[in-house]
Parts: C-alpha cells; structure tokens; sequence
C-alpha cells in the first residue's frame, strides 16, 4: 500500500475553467492537436498525437499565498477519466530531473526538504520518504527544465 497520494488538477476546476472559455487568469481556453509530447496535468499521462488539448495557466493553489507559483500545463480540452492510480507515481510524469518543492502544514516552503532528484534515482522512495517526515505536509513535483508543475503529492489518507 502506496504511503501517498497523487493530487491532478481538479476535474471541478478545470470544468469551471471550460464553461468559462478561459483559464482562472484569464487567458482564453484555445484547444488545438496535441503532438504527442505534451504532458497531461489532468491524467498525468503524455498526450496522444491528434488528441485535443490546451495550454493553461494554472496554480495549484487555492487560496491566496506568497508561496504562490503560476505557470503553464498542459490539460484535456474535454474532460477525460482523470488520473486512476492515486496511490501510484505516474509513469509519464516529472522522470526527468524535478524538484520535490516541500511544504509544511501552515502552507510554507520547507526549505530544508526540498529534494532534487534524477534519472536513476527513486522517484517513488523519495517522495515517500519526504512525506514521510513530520514537518512536510505536500510536495509539488516540478519539471526542472520547464520549471511547470506535474502534480501534487499528499501523504495517504
């Protein structure tokens, strides 16, 4: 049994989003054909060539907070079946060099727990690890290339 959970965009904010035509800052909702590269933030799977997608703005955050961070994904234009494995790291997502951004239970960066790790090292070891520590509430997995976020972990419930 997994020790964390993996969070996706919301599939209610992400609806939100599309009825509205826009993302939440603003920017129009643009569908157009994936090329097959993408990485998906609502089903943490790399898209196939043709599928319809779009280009969004987004935080994970919900509430106002200095540590918040915006940036560029990559989503369904449609909703689609989300992500199924909670309890497992995804396959298609952050296996580059990433960030493990820490986050203690008042919402601020745990600096001394952010954690870098690479091909060859254990993603799923050391997320679990890291959420396995006292003081870090979630971690948001970050491409250290692009610098987008992947996904949220949380510890298991």
């Amino acid at each position: 049994m997994s020790t964390y959970e993996i969070v996706p965009i919301s599939p209610e904010r992400l609806d939100a989003m599309r009825v509205k035509d826009e993302d939440e800052f603003g920017n129009p909702w643009k569908p157009f054909p994936a090329e097959g590269w993408e990485p998906l933030r609502c089903c943490l799977r790399k898209a196939e060539p043709g599928e319809a997608v779009a280009l969004i703005c987004y935080t994970p955050w919900t509430e106002p907070s200095p540590w918040m961070e915006a940036g560029p994904v990559f989503v369904h234009a449609e909703r689609c079946g989300g992500y199924p494995t909670p309890d497992r790291y995804p396959d298609d997502m952050a296996r580059g060099k990433c960030m493990f951004n820490t986050f203690d239970h008042d919402g601020n960066r745990a600096y001394d727990h952010i954690t870098f790790v690479s091909p060859g090292d254990s993603y799923e070891e050391t997320l679990a690890e890291l959420l396995g520590r006292p003081e870090v509430a979630f971690v948001h997995v970050r491409s250290v290339a692009a610098g987008c976020l992947a996904f949220e972990a949380r510890p298991a419930r």
